[in-house]
């Protein structure tokens, strides 16, 4: 296969790979409502996402190190307002 067909095809799969964490996003920080998400998967999940970075600089993997990275933020977003809710439910 041509490298550039393989490099669209990692840019469409990481797009909407990370496209799926803004409705997350987007409900958690409007609602402020995190009981439902799992603690636990999110910091797996960032495990995972930085181990996919290294693999990705190993392999010089443009799609894999960028789309990884856009989802460290996103899945750190959504741990920090899990881990915001937790506080706040603890003071109350």
């Amino acid at each position: 296969m041509q490298t550039w067909w393989l490099t669209a095809l990692g840019l469409a799969a990481g797009l909407c790979t990370s496209l799926s964490f803004v409705p997350q996003v987007l409900k958690a920080w409007r609602e402020g409502d995190t009981e439902a998400i799992s603690k636990r998967m999110y910091v797996a999940s960032l495990i995972a996402y930085g181990l996919w970075i290294v693999h990705g600089l190993m392999i010089t993997s443009m799609p894999v190190i960028v789309f990884n990275a856009v989802n460290v933020v996103l899945a750190g977003f959504i741990l920090a307002l899990k881990l915001r809710g937790l506080k706040a439910a603890e003071e109350r």
